[in-house]
């Protein structure tokens, strides 16, 4: 009888022993909110959130290109756009110089002018960027990947700008010994050049809009896949409260239902 005894209550505190690792296990569940700690806990949702973290830290890397694109475009726009203005300004000291009543010195003060308007343009064509590069690299424009098949140029090659120093020097020259006609005819490349400008700051606009919409278009979808992964991986408090009562019920009634059959025991033991 007492063998007996000794091995009867074994399947009963197995069965309280799992109820009370399963409660702990949902109570680690709820203090740190995450369901999953290891993959056998369950495969195919940990492999699910392996690839999930994967385009998670895709899509911070190319997050963090926008962000660097943008702040590249930012200060190309304000370089071309000084440049445009600079070009204009050249456009006007070069009609006044096609006067035929202008004198000499006055000739030399545009001309003047005109080189100082050369050497801003070459420097804002000489900068670097916020990163120790050139902002308008000397052959082909810096690409930026920002999704797994779009790439943006957030400024363009300085190559583009290649025509303006010759122009400039040439303008100068010709205000100081060339004539009114000679000037004059001038105005047509300096249009040219303006409009080329114009034409760059048109399509770096897109480019720009590319990074833009590209920053809004990835926080949608990290909103969205961090959204799916929590169902995956974190603990549905609600559900595991729920399930530590009751289990915390079927471990109580086990406990009580296991005293009572000791007692029994006890009690035939001492008849």
């Amino acid at each position: 009888m007492q063998s007996v005894n000794r091995a009867r209550p074994s399947h009963a505190i197995n069965l309280q022993n799992q109820l009370a690792q399963l409660i702990a296990d949902r109570q680690q569940q709820i203090s740190t909110r995450r369901r999953l700690d290891r993959a056998s806990e369950d495969p195919a949702a940990w492999s699910q959130i392996s690839n999930i973290a994967k385009v998670q830290a895709n899509m911070g890397a190319w997050l963090r290109n926008i962000d660097r694109g943008l702040s590249i475009a930012a200060q190309a726009d304000g370089a071309m756009n000084g440049i445009s203005a600079q070009l204009i300004r050249a456009k006007e000291l070069l009609v006044q110089a096609s006067s035929e009543t202008i004198s000499i010195a006055d000739r030399e003060t545009i001309a003047q002018e005109i080189e100082s308007i050369g050497d801003t343009i070459s420097g804002l064509l000489a900068q670097e960027n916020a990163f120790g590069r050139p902002l308008f690299s000397n052959g082909p424009p810096l690409e930026i990947p920002i999704d797994d098949n779009a790439i943006v140029t957030p400024a363009p090659s300085r190559t583009d700008f290649n025509a303006l120093a010759p122009l400039i020097g040439t303008m100068a020259t010709t205000i100081r010994t060339g004539t009114a006609a000679q000037r004059s005819a001038l105005l047509n490349p300096l249009d040219t050049q303006i409009s080329a400008t114009a034409n760059i700051l048109g399509k770096h606009g897109i480019e720009n809009d590319k990074l833009k919409q590209g920053a809004a278009r990835l926080e949608d979808r990290q909103i969205d896949v961090s959204e799916y992964r929590a169902t995956l991986e974190e603990t549905d408090l609600t559900l595991a409260i729920t399930e530590v009562q009751k289990m915390l019920i079927s471990l109580e009634a086990a406990q009580a239902a296991y005293a009572r059959i000791e007692q029994s025991s006890l009690f035939d033991q001492l008849r």
